[in-house]
């Protein structure tokens, strides 16, 4: 089988069959040429020109007139294209108006006369023995050849029910009376009309989705320029972070806080769904944290303070008053000296400890709702030691919830995170390595269904 050919009988098939040679009708091989072209066109003046050849064989002319009133007052119109002469032999020069929907504000408007009786109603229309040369508005884009012509088709293209645009055949020949031509060319123009209008939304789209990936990177930018650039120098302390959102912009969040006297904070957060709303509850946290760093610079028990820090943000979060928007925080203050950790933990994942012989423990208890949920959130403290060698791991559920093959079922889930740790050294990158490599592995993808973060920090051993 050729490309522009359909089946011939010298075509075998697995079948009983008698293959119909369609290449005994000249037009199938080449409809079949002209459509496969025309499905990878963009641009509704190509598409027009590019079926203009075929409408004008299937519906000969002596002119062709568009017009349209979309948009217009009640008796206005414009005319977006003028061809004089079969459109198949004419040059882009020769078709006054090539793109109407680019230019459309700078086509002259018209108002009633002829044109209007014939496109005020929605009905198709024939008019034979016609003097045209009466209407003003014809002689202004026809000139003298419209003394030529005294049969006219008035088509209607319809649009969502409406006849916005139409199409007007005209004919040297006073007595029109083809109606199965009439009827082709209906048809046809409807048909040509729909496809052109779906490229003008589709190039509409198009231009959208270009704004909003902008959009999008702009927020993205504003967004890793809230994430630390660089990870605190802690003597005896080796830290690593990894960070991978889903899309441009993402909802998890992590950050650090050196106080004066070396302890450090740390904060990981997982905002409720994906994208800018996330990012931007995300970038909310940013600014609260600073705030709250701002308010209690001169005091520093409070400061220092996983508690007072969680329910502030829970404050900020509820007067906010973003609808269904939460976010869950571990929160914790490390002294480096002691290995000691004061956390709260509010709807987050439970940190694993990895021990220096491999062994897992989790932070699990206690725990609260996530912040942004409860006015009156309580949030208690805990405190557990970090002894040398030992390996503090914070994540977000975008690790253990990781889904094997597209299925909502088969998550990575807490045992093979908890594998995963146990056989790595416990040196920060490792971790990292290890558990995004395994991740990868699980779900056999290099893409993600919800923002990654790991912060990892190491008492290193003497």
């Amino acid at each position: 089988m050729t490309e522009s050919a359909a089946p011939t009988p010298t075509t075998r098939y697995p079948i009983p069959c008698t293959p119909v040679d369609l290449t005994r009708n000249p037009n199938i091989p080449e409809l079949s040429k002209m459509l496969r072209e025309a499905s990878s066109m963009t641009d509704p003046a190509r598409m027009m020109k590019h079926f203009g050849p075929w409408i004008s064989k299937r519906s000969p002319r002596s002119a062709l007139v568009s017009v349209s009133k979309r948009g217009l007052p009640e008796g206005s119109y414009k005319f977006t294209r003028v061809v004089l002469g079969d459109p198949s032999t004419f040059t882009e020069n020769d078709r006054r108006l090539q793109d109407p929907w680019a230019d459309w504000h700078n086509l002259d408007t018209f108002e009633g006369g002829l044109i209007w009786e014939l496109i005020k109603t929605p009905e198709p229309k024939l008019l034979n023995h016609a003097d045209f040369s009466k209407d003003e508005a014809l002689r202004a884009i026809m000139g003298e050849n419209v003394s030529k012509l005294h049969s006219v088709a008035v088509i209607p293209a319809y649009d969502n029910g409406d006849a916005i645009n139409w199409a007007l055949i005209f004919q040297k020949d006073p007595d029109w009376s083809d109606l199965d031509m009439f009827e082709a060319g209906f048809l046809d123009l409807n048909m040509l009309g729909t496809a052109t209008r779906n490229l003008v939304s589709r190039r509409t789209v198009e231009q959208l989705n270009s704004k909003l990936k902008d959009q999008f990177n702009q927020v993205g930018r504003i967004q890793r320029a809230l994430i630390p650039e660089s990870n605190p120098e802690l003597s005896g302390y080796s830290i690593s972070t990894y960070y991978e959102p889903s899309t441009l912009a993402g909802g998890d969040f992590y950050d650090y806080f050196q106080f004066p006297d070396g302890r450090v904070g740390l904060i990981i957060a997982d905002v409720s769904g994906h994208g800018a709303g996330a990012a931007t509850v995300m970038a909310m946290i940013a600014a609260a944290l600073r705030a709250f760093a701002f308010a209690t610079e001169d005091d520093l028990d409070t400061a220092a303070d996983p508690a007072a820090v969680a329910t502030f943000i829970n404050k900020v979060l509820i007067t906010s008053s973003l609808p269904q928007m939460f976010a869950t925080a571990f929160l914790c203050v490390l002294d480096p000296r002691t290995g000691t950790i004061d956390w709260v933990r509010c709807g987050h994942n439970p940190p694993r400890i990895r021990g220096v012989d491999g062994s897992i423990r989790s932070l699990r208890p206690p725990g609260t709702l996530p912040l942004g949920i409860d006015p009156d959130l309580t949030v208690p403290a805990s405190t557990s030691q970090l002894a040398p060698g030992e390996t503090l791991v914070l994540y977000t559920d975008g690790i253990t919830e990781a889904k094997r093959g597209g299925t909502t079922h088969d998550l990575f889930g807490d045992d093979r995170l908890d594998e995963a740790l146990s056989r790595c050294s416990g040196e920060p990158d490792c971790v990292i390595k290890t558990v995004t490599e395994s991740v990868r592995e699980f779900t056999g993808v290099d893409s993600r269904d919800d923002d990654q973060t790991i912060v990892v920090v190491r008492n290193n051993p003497e």
